[in-house]
């Protein structure tokens, strides 16, 4: 850092405060809250502004403390950051909360920071509330400050957040900052070839992908993903299976497939040995485990084309891995009322829901989100939807039209005995989805609603994590994983509508594939050999998606997202039917969450073996073969 002059009286008073705190030990440099820099310094400076011996001191370090405070979202260009807290009565300081007078305070002392982090994240603040050559000249300065930062100092897990928006300023500008981004990615990729395991290198790979970056060294880091892999080869499986995946996808960067199909195929293998050795040993509920390793495989394995496996060997896998994931008898989409919860009492459920969540790490708090509800039950429904018809039997003898919100009428049904909808008596059925629908607006207000408020409140998750999620859960598509990621991000940060809308669709596709694993087709061929998937609606009226899915998630995709009487998202969403009014809806919250819900428990079964896995049966799976495999 250069020498700096001050230029002004009030530049010279605010350095001078600025030199009482660097006397102080609030900048010092502690090990244990490395990887916690920016809320280590948080702590520190609000504790010295309530008794800094200076006044000007104690408003330095009282505005240092709330620019640390904000939680990074490297994603959003527009709004990079967000409130530390955000309560129902009010929240923390934002950028946007800064006055002209504190901004001014922070230019004053900025370059002669003697924390680079602290520096980076002032400069970027003071960069997103200017304009012009002033905001450039703020984005060097944190620009600069990174690029001068040890190269051990890259990627500690906490600063990650740090560099992927420098990594997004230097690109969003161009020509402007080109140097610098050749510094960040020389700095990035040289740390990926020299840390060791225990520094996360794979973290600092991963978000070179992200940002395109590095291309030309693409085959070297994939070489070196390869090497690192092997140090988990037989420690950590699940760290060498995700080492080996980054190594595909650098492979598939340098334009070197059968590499890449190299590194997928090793890691289909690895599954299927765990599977195997745990098939072998007959352990209580190895089965379960088995089956999601064994569905685990085939997701990877479809990422080889269909040509390139036969080049490998492995033509008939597939076939192979759908058989022994349904001999193992552990279907994944058969385990998802997993998750039971206390009953809790509905005056207090709100207040219930926030502390279930509230005071948990990440993953636990999650855990206990996911688990405020339980998929809908068809014989609880069904059973009062049939006590209901008979205290009220008139209702049930009429036909009933049924209107779109503007105004068309979609569908007739007809009274009792007429013609069945998905098997039941049409008078039924449209009891049932009363009741359903009347469940999700109680489950969204009182308890998903307040607890995703707390939820979100206490811990920032990123696309990074819930990209976590879903590599590490068995249902979600090899080829989707980031899609589901960011939808699910959506939703965390409140956008349920646009989470919804991406999540529908691709509730049918895993339909789709579901049913291809039991030997079923999806597909139909006109007369001109013209072949077109069936739609979610057509597939769900068939008798073997309650054998495949069992009868809970079967009802349940059904009344939430097929068919003209209640909400049919999939409709919705797809053919652009909705209005305004479902941008705060209940159904798009529970949409969400009911996607999440999915995907976190494969997940979560995966972390936790047969403790959870065995816990319910799973769902009785087809017995037929599929015809290709279920490729």
């Amino acid at each position: 850092m250069t020498e700096h002059q001050p230029s002004s009286p009030e530049e010279t008073r605010w350095i001078a405060a600025l030199d009482h705190l660097v006397g102080t030990d609030v900048f010092r440099v502690d090990a244990r809250e490395d990887e916690e820099r920016l809320p280590s310094l948080w702590s520190r400076l609000r504790q010295l502004a309530d008794d800094a011996e200076l006044p000007d001191a104690n408003e330095v370090a009282s505005l240092l403390s709330r620019v640390a405070s904000f939680i990074a979202r490297p994603d959003d260009w527009a709004q990079p950051y967000e409130p530390m807290v955000a309560l129902q009565e009010g929240r923390s300081t934002i950028p946007n909360d800064l006055t002209e007078e504190e901004l001014s305070i922070l230019g004053n002392i900025t370059p002669l920071l003697p924390d680079t982090m602290l520096r980076v994240r002032v400069a970027d603040v003071l960069a997103v509330c200017s304009s012009g050559r002033e905001r450039m000249k703020w984005y060097e300065i944190e620009l600069d400050a990174l690029c001068d930062l040890p190269a051990k100092a890259t990627a500690r897990p906490r600063e990650t957040d740090a560099w992927d928006r420098a990594l997004l300023v230097a690109r969003r500008h161009g020509v402007v900052f080109d140097e610098h981004l050749d510094r960040l990615v020389s700095a990035l990729s040289g740390f990926v070839f020299s840390a060791n395991v225990s520094e996360h290198p794979g973290a600092v790979a991963d978000l070179l992908v992200k940002h395109n970056l590095a291309r030309s060294d693409a085959t070297d880091i994939a070489e070196r993903l390869r090497e690192l892999a092997a140090e988990f080869s037989k420690s950590n499986l699940d760290a060498y299976r995700a080492y080996r995946r980054r190594a595909a996808q650098w492979f598939d960067i340098a334009k070197d497939l059968d590499q890449a199909n190299i590194e997928r195929l090793a890691i289909v293998r690895s599954y299927i040995a765990e599977a195997e050795a745990l098939d072998a040993h007959a352990e209580a509920g190895s089965h379960a485990r088995s089956g999601h390793l064994y569905e685990q495989a085939l997701k990877a394995l479809r990422l080889i084309p269909r040509r390139r496996r036969e080049a490998l060997g492995v033509g008939d896998l597939t076939a192979d891995l759908a058989r022994r994931i349904r001999s193992s008898g552990a279907a994944t989409l058969g385990m998802m009322g997993v998750f039971e919860s206390d009953p809790v009492d509905l005056a207090d459920l709100r207040a219930a829901s926030r502390s279930k969540v509230s005071g948990k790490e990440p993953l636990a708090a999650l855990r206990e989100f996911i688990d405020l509800a339980s998929f809908a039950s068809y014989e609880d429904d069904h059973k009062q939807a049939e006590e209901l018809i008979q205290e009220h039997p008139l209702q049930s003898l009429f036909s009933n039209t049924h209107f779109s919100h503007d105004g068309r009428v979609i569908h007739r049904s007809s009274g009792r005995g007429g013609e069945p909808i998905y098997g039941e008596d049409p008078s039924v059925w449209r009891q049932m989805i009363q009741i359903y629908e009347f469940r999700i607006s109680l489950t969204v207000q009182g308890a998903l609603a307040p607890a995703w408020v707390a939820l979100s409140n206490d811990h920032r998750l990123s696309v990074g994590d819930f990209l976590q999620l879903t590599q590490q859960s068995s249902i979600v598509p090899s080829d989707r994983e980031r899609l589901f990621a960011q939808a699910l991000y959506y939703g965390y940060d409140g956008d349920f509508i646009t989470a919804a809308q991406l999540l529908a669709p691709q509730l049918e596709h895993l339909v789709r594939l579901h049913l291809r694993n039991a030997g079923q087709s999806t597909t139909t061929m006109d007369e001109r050999g013209i072949e077109n998937e069936i739609g979610l609606s057509a597939l769900m009226t068939r008798d073997s998606t309650t054998e495949i899915f069992g009868p809970n998630l079967a009802y349940e995709i059904r009344a939430l997202f097929c068919g003209p009487i209640g909400p049919n998202l999939r409709n919705q969403y797809a053919h652009g039917l909705s209005n305004d009014s479902v941008v705060g809806s209940a159904e798009a919250l529970y949409c969400w969450w009911f996607m999440l819900r999915l995907v976190f428990v494969t997940f979560w079964n995966h972390m936790h073996d047969a403790q959870t896995a065995d816990s319910h049966e799973p769902a009785e799976r087809s017995q037929a073969e599929p015809e290709d495999g279920g490729a």
